[in-house]
């Protein structure tokens, strides 16, 4: 098959990489159904962790609540990363969200010279336009898939769709994906090479991952938290329900995070609430 423009080669890249852990073993497809399922399978058949699985193009790349993820082929990052944190247990599994998160910000700042932040849970957000009050837009999602034993996460695996080049278009759940949606290239305002990208944010998982492994579970908490845009703004939550029920909604003032990640929420009577799921529109 002729290699895609600008292909995400392995050799470079494994060559730039000095990580103790992630892409310790690089697995690049040109067209996967999705990176999670591949990661998920190389995980239940005993693979150690470290494994970064790399794809051009997905064709059911998913997103939290069932989304699906959709980003011409050659124009994104497309990957899966596995871990086996044995010592987290299962209730901590949403640091290793933070974690994606706050390696995501830092990955676009070095390399795009961007400033990106963070929608509460996991989607990073880039600026559309100048001024002081930039519009903030989603360039990527985070969806993390776990499997349990005793209790310990037996493995995670962290898939992360970045655009790079193309901004979305089109419509999801009834919202224009131009006003939601944007690209590295775009907040840049010039053309950033993937592999630079890539090989920053492996090498950016790999250090926040020993530095939790270590204990500094605090430090990473605090950089997902500074790096909120949600903190401090009006949000309308669709919590989810069961049984195809409607959504619940919630409306109020977005206070702040505790440690588990769930965030706080006080409603228009002073009640607070502490949301550890669901979709934040504001």
């Amino acid at each position: 098959m002729a290699a895609l423009p600008e292909d995400l080669t392995l050799m470079p890249l494994q060559r730039a990489l000095a990580t103790r852990v992630v892409g310790e073993t690089i697995l690049r497809y040109d067209r996967v159904v999705s990176t999670n399922d591949l990661a998920r399978q190389q995980a239940a058949a005993g693979r150690p962790e470290g494994l970064v699985v790399l794809a051009e193009e997905q064709t059911a790349g998913r997103g939290r609540a069932g989304r699906t993820w959709h980003a011409p082929a050659g124009s994104s990052v497309l990957m899966s990363l596995l871990l086996r944190p044995h010592w987290l247990v299962a209730a901590d599994a949403f640091v290793l969200t933070m974690l994606a998160g706050v390696a995501l910000c830092e990955t676009v700042e070095d390399v795009a010279l961007v400033r990106a932040s963070l929608k509460w849970p996991n989607d990073l957000l880039l600026p559309l336009g100048a001024g002081d009050t930039p519009l903030l837009c989603k360039a990527a999602g985070i969806l993390c898939e776990t499997q349990l034993s005793g209790g310990q996460l037996e493995w995670v695996v962290i898939g992360i769709g970045l655009n790079v080049h193309t901004a979305p278009s089109g419509s999801v759940d009834g919202q224009d994906l131009a006003r939601y949606a944007t690209a590295v290239d775009v907040a840049a305002g010039r053309r950033i090479e993937r592999d630079a990208l890539l090989a920053a944010l492996l090498k950016r998982l790999d250090t926040r991952y020993q530095a939790l492994r270590h204990g500094r579970r605090d430090e990473l908490f605090a950089a997902w938290r500074a790096r909120l845009a949600t903190l401090g703004q009006p949000v309308t939550v669709r919590q989810p329900t069961q049984n195809g029920a409607e959504p619940q909604l919630l409306e109020g003032l977005a206070e702040d995070v505790d440690h588990t990640g769930a965030l706080r929420v006080r409603d228009a009577k002073g009640a607070v609430y502490h949301v550890t799921a669901g979709d934040v529109e504001g």
